[in-house]
């Protein structure tokens, strides 16, 4: 007998000890000390925020930005950053021994599923290991010399193409890779995860081959034969030592963790962030507990596939080879609402908010995807973060209360709100993809910078088009709000795509007069005329990007309509939404730490408002 609920609750009650340590600015944990010790920091609040954002939330931008503020050099940011990783990775491996413990001793689960557990977390700890070493390899050494080394991205894949600095996917240059850059003497070449972190793969390897082990001998059914079968491909994936037999043994993995229908759901290295040359699957390992729902996927599907449908036939896009295999794809979407459960390797650097895997388009045409969504996790975390100042600079009260009555009075509108938005991003993912979509369209290594802005519109026309009206301005806010905060990653290159979506969003809201920026002030007018404003350009426009993907036209092209290069990054072309770009980043720099001194957190906290 499996008590998924009774492990719900372990879960949840661990989220929100870490979640209490924001209320405890005044009397610091031991490892918020360490912290702020590994960081030279005197103990500022601001300080401890950006200390408190990395353990608590797994984000690094504070910490960098603190740090950057404070005038600290390159190498010592790097140096930083990476005993702030170590001291984290020693923080959660020990919590989520504990949690194992806990379980075993409580007799929630049974041998199979514990077994399934505590063989995922001997490999996580395998792979926290490798995460500092794939980081400095990749991010740290290739990637900083090929930043000095071209003046374009375009440079950069002409180099990697002719050097073959890449794996096949049936033949061709593949999207992504499962593998590094080597470099030796003037030469380079690019080797497979086994071959180029041999000692880091083979103890990954080996704490699967000890997972396998146990797990056959306790699987009883066709549901836990299912894993087993997995982790047998996915051990071969990480042992292939051939870069044109990578991406098939990956494959072989993915089309195997489909089968896996569990409440306890593995994740692995599924998506690539950070590598923006070679495209490196980062070291993602985690296990997400599903749990029961009111979300109504059947009916949010075919709401999806109607607007999808919808949408081409006003755009007259015929092409029934790629609309049978949107509309398969999100037929056969699994959608498991979660918690994340263990994580470690290069989760510990941020967790997901939503997530829809394989990125592998071969594997979907066969087997479609999952879609796993981490409402409780993320309302939680929204409601335990204090209120920063630069909120406050920016927005007026009034707005900012609209949101914060919604997340500390209205759950059922909060969740929905995340429905709409943050479940069909990642449904928006799917429209419009075909099997070779990123390829032809990522000639310019610009792709995912109007992917993710694809994903989140194709969410918002869903909506647009079949939606409850009583949601409309949830909806809004939750789009403004998050159009501007993404500002703040103007210069975090692992997140470009999201940072280049978000200037879309507000060139867009700046057209429709929702947004003006005039002598230092961000005016909103947050009413219903300037959502249908909005919602009436946002289509026109989604249109336009959806002929541009029908096309497979490059990626760059669609972008630089409503972006200009500005260094490594991007700046919008409308004149005020630059001015205000400039501006909220500006103060970023300077306040993005500092906490509202205003006491109205408190005040929400403590129910008083």
């Amino acid at each position: 007998m499996n008590d998924f609920k009774r492990l719900n609750e372990l879960v949840a009650a661990g989220k929100d000890e870490l979640n209490a340590m924001y209320r405890q600015l005044d009397n610091p944990s031991e490892i918020v000390l360490k912290m702020l010790k590994i960081a030279g920091f005197k103990g500022e609040k601001s300080e401890k925020v950006a200390v408190l954002r990395r353990i608590v939330d797994l984000k690094v931008e504070p910490l960098e930005n603190e740090l950057k503020k404070q005038g600290r050099e390159e190498a010592e940011i790097q140096r930083i950053k990476d005993e702030a990783f170590e001291l984290v990775r020693e923080f959660y491996e020990a919590r989520f021994e504990k949690l194992l413990a806990r379980v075993k001793e409580e007799k929630i689960l049974d041998e199979f599923h514990q077994a399934l557990l505590s063989g995922m977390h001997g490999a996580g700890l395998a792979m926290n290991a490798w995460q500092s070493a794939w980081d400095k390899q990749i991010l740290q050494t290739t990637n900083k010399e090929f930043e000095a080394k071209f003046a374009s991205m375009a440079e950069a894949i002409k180099f990697i193409d002719e050097n073959r600095l890449y794996q096949k996917d049936g033949g061709e240059k593949g999207e992504r890779s499962y593998g590094a850059v080597m470099k030796n003497g003037d030469k380079y070449a690019f080797a497979p995860y086994a071959a180029a972190f041999e000692k880091e793969a083979k103890r990954v390897a080996d704490a699967l081959d000890v997972l396998i082990k146990n797990l056959k001998t306790l699987a009883a059914n066709d549901e836990q034969r299912a894993y087993v079968t997995y982790f047998e491909k996915l051990k071969a994936a990480f042992c292939e030592r051939e870069n044109d037999r990578a991406i098939p043994a990956w494959q072989d993995a993915e089309r195997a963790w489909m089968d896996v229908k569990g409440p306890l759901q593995p994740g692995h290295p599924l998506e690539y962030y950070e590598d923006a040359y070679t495209h490196a699957v980062a070291l993602e390992w985690d296990v997400r507990l599903a749990g029961a729902s009111d979300f109504d996927e059947a009916k949010f599907k075919a709401s999806v596939i109607r607007a999808y449908e919808q949408i081409c036939r006003e755009c007259r896009i015929e092409d029934a080879a790629l609309a049978r295999q949107v509309t398969q794809n999100v037929a056969r979407t699994q959608t498991y609402i979660s918690v994340p459960m263990i994580y470690y390797g290069a989760e510990l650097n941020g967790l997901f908010s939503a997530q829809v895997v394989p990125n592998d388009e071969t594997v979907s045409k066969e087997r479609g995807k999952k879609i796993f969504a981490f409402v409780e996790h993320v309302y939680e975390s929204a409601k335990a973060r204090p209120f920063m100042k630069l909120s406050g600079e920016i927005f007026s009260c009034e707005f900012l209360d609209y949101g914060r009555e919604i997340l500390f009075k209205k759950p059922q509108i909060w969740k929905k709100t995340y429905e709409i938005s943050t479940i069909g991003h990642e449904f928006g993912h799917i429209l419009f993809v075909g099997t070779d979509t990123e390829k032809a369209m990522n000639a310019d290594g610009e792709f995912k910078f109007i992917e993710e802005y694809k994903a989140t519109t194709g969410g918002l026309v869903n909506f647009f088009i079949g939606g409850e009206a009583s949601y409309e301005m949830s909806v809004f806010h939750e789009l403004i709000a998050r159009a501007v905060g993404l500002i703040a990653w103007r210069e975090v290159d692992e997140v470009r795509a999201y940072y280049c979506e978000g200037l879309i969003h507000l060139s867009l809201l700046f057209d429709s007069g929702a947004l003006s920026f005039d002598g230092g002030a961000l005016v909103v007018k947050f009413d219903r005329e300037h959502y249908a404003k909005f919602k009436e350009i946002c289509l026109a426009n989604y249109k336009n990007l959806a002929l541009h993907y029908a096309r497979r036209a490059p990626a760059g092209e669609f972008l630089a309509k409503f972006c200009d290069k500005d260094g490594k990054s991007y700046l919008p072309k409308h004149v005020q939404a630059r001015a205000f770009v400039e501006h909220y980043y500006a103060r970023y720099k300077v306040i993005g730490n500092e906490l509202d001194e205003s006491g109205e957190w408190e005040k929400w906290q403590a129910g008083e408002k």
